[in-house]
């Protein structure tokens, strides 16, 4: 199996992550962070994942920016040199969210289990 693709990937984070941010913020999209790339194994489609903090367009809306945007973000990940460029594809990452939920069903839980022990 091959790292390539997974290098690819560090190579498009790392390239990317600053332009991403520096959009989303011009546009009303607050703290947008690059959390994760996935590349293909024949490198013709990268998904990025970014997370989203204190925006007033919501999440869904800067990932579609986004990826109206991904030609120029694109461009920008042709000075790797590779024989063909990935296709971008942004999603928002709900592991944040997930977590955040996880968290207030555990806090629920614990308050329901101090009530039954006081009774």
């Amino acid at each position: 199996m091959s790292f390539r693709p997974e290098r690819v990937a560090w190579e498009i984070q790392r390239i990317l992550s600053q332009p991403i941010s520096e959009f989303a913020s011009g546009n009303g999209g607050g703290f947008v962070t690059l959390t994760d790339v996935k590349v293909s194994p024949d490198l013709s489609v990268a998904k990025l994942y970014v997370s989203v903090f204190g925006n007033s367009l919501g999440g869904e809306r800067i990932v579609s920016l986004l990826n109206e945007k991904a030609s120029e973000f694109r461009a920008l990940v042709a000075q790797l040199r590779l024989k063909v460029i990935p296709t971008l594809r942004f999603y928002l990452d709900a592991t944040l969210d997930a977590m955040e939920r996880i968290e207030q069903l555990l806090k629920a839980n614990d308050s329901t289990s101090e009530h039954r022990d006081q009774e």
